[in-house]
């Protein structure tokens, strides 16, 4: 299909005269004046314009410079005297003429010069087509990529899913498995430490949505002044600060699954607006004026009792009732301690294959220990201890119970009996010469040299302790 080119001139002679030099090559439409050339230019998508500098009522600077509004991709080129070169320079600097030719003209040469730059046009305009068509692309690998990045860290976080052996897990997850499938809210209570993200992230794995984002936001971690943006979106210059255009977590989330972590530490504001996206299933981004529809799962979590909070008017009962469509309670750790010695190995395999330390296991007492601990801060306290023994743990031994923090070997119901604070350092300094004679093969030199002490006073110590050298 041949391009279209306008040629503009007053004088019928120099319009023939155009029409014939470009008439094979092109689809060529004529005007005779500015105004007219303009009506075309609203009607046709034509690829260049050559008009004539001087005509009567409007120039063809004039008529360049009002075309870029109608046809801003067209390659504008102007025939001029020598008196006009000079007048042309500033509309050739701001881009609104692209060449000019000064008369008079070779049919030969102005066929040729519009030739060339309608291919340098059409070489930009395919550019500009790639360009897009790659934004497009970056775009799409930039969410695959994260969305696999979230992936990844989960899988990294729990290769082997949720891990449980207790009745309490077992059942937890029969009522999650008979929700995953439907795109009901789902709320997910417990105290802090127990996992709730974690199964908020199960079931969306688990659902159709599966394929698209999984965004998790921690309602009381963003500032009051900031929530609707963050949440919703907003406009590029919309209030100060708004450089650019951005997607709220519900956008972000658009397809898949918003996961509202402590939805109880949200403020009453965005309560509000929380509960006109369920009922409404659209935003309205902060500076404008059309809502927009998204379609995402909502699961939320809180440590904190939402009825208790609705009845003294901390939380509104409508969006509670909104939320609460599937409401599941996760078992703290001390009521599910089957689960410990299974966690327990989980993240010593998974904490020293990150500090590149070969550690084979704990010592029966040690699981003992951590059974019987009733963690106050639940798996996640269970997570640090683990950590923290790794560090203090020596390469290839069992883990002893001596390195246990103090308040799991001695919790607090048991302090009472524990004695003085001397009975208390005797005790503690036991551990330590026993531990340090177990780490050295029972060498008492090596021993006192770790512990920065005689080799006489373990001799000494061991004799209180044990009746024996």
């Amino acid at each position: 299909m041949k391009l279209k080119i306008l040629i503009v001139d007053d004088e019928a002679a120099n319009l023939q005269k155009l029409r014939r030099t470009f008439a094979g090559t092109f689809n060529v439409l004529e005007a005779s004046s500015g105004k007219e050339a303009l009506e075309i230019l609203e009607k046709e998508n034509i690829a260049a314009i050559i008009t004539d500098q001087k005509m009567p009522l409007m120039s063809g600077v004039e008529l360049l410079e009002r075309s870029l509004e109608l046809s801003p991709d067209s390659v504008r080129i102007i025939l001029t005297g020598y008196t006009d070169v000079e007048d042309l320079m500033d509309a050739i600097n701001q881009g609104q003429v692209h060449r000019y030719i000064t008369k008079p003209w070779a049919p030969a040469y102005l066929r040729e010069t519009v030739r060339k730059e309608l291919e340098s046009w059409e070489l930009r305009r395919e550019n500009e087509r790639l360009s897009q068509k790659l934004e497009k692309i970056n775009e799409a690998l930039s969410r695959e990529n994260l969305r696999l990045q979230e992936e990844v860290e989960v899988l990294r976080e729990e290769p082997s899913g949720i891990l449980y052996k207790s009745r309490p897990m077992e059942q937890l997850l029969k009522m999650l498995d008979k929700v995953v499938t439907t795109d009901s809210n789902v709320l997910i209570q417990g105290e802090t430490g127990t996992g709730k993200e974690l199964l908020a992230r199960y079931i969306h794995k688990n659902s159709h949505r599966k394929d698209d984002r999984f965004v998790a936001v921690n309602c009381g971690a963003i500032p009051r002044d900031l929530v609707e943006s963050s949440f919703f979106g907003h406009r590029k210059g919309s209030f100060t600060g708004a450089s650019e255009t951005r997607k709220g977590y519900f956008e972000q989330a658009d397809g898949g699954t918003l996961f509202l972590d402590e939805i109880g530490e949200s403020p009453l504001e965005l309560q509000v607006k929380l509960l006109r996206v369920l009922q409404e299933g659209e935003i309205l981004p902060v500076g404008e004026s059309n809502p927009r529809p998204v379609n995402v799962r909502i699961i939320a979590s809180t440590n904190r009792d939402l009825s208790k909070m609705v009845e003294e008017a901390g939380f509104r009962q409508d969006l509670f009732f909104r939320l609460n469509v599937f409401s599941v309670w996760v078992p703290a750790l001390r009521d599910r301690k089957e689960d410990i010695p299974l966690l327990s190995d989980h993240f010593l395999q998974k904490i020293s294959g990150r500090e590149r330390k070969i550690l084979p296991g704990f010592e029966p007492e040690t699981y003992e220990l951590l059974r019987s601990f009733n963690w106050p801060g639940n798996v996640r306290e269970l997570e640090n201890e683990i950590e923290r023994l790794v560090i203090l743990a020596e390469p290839g031994r069992f883990i002893s119970p001596a390195l246990l923090s103090d308040h799991i070997r001695y919790p607090l119901r048991t302090r009472p009996d524990r004695g003085s604070l001397k009975d208390q350092l005797a005790s503690l300094e036991k551990n330590l010469i026993l531990e340090a004679l177990k780490i050295h093969n029972n060498n008492k030199s090596l021993a006192a040299k770790d512990l920065g002490i005689t080799r006489q006073t373990i001799i000494s110590r061991l004799k209180e302790y044990q009746g024996v050298d």
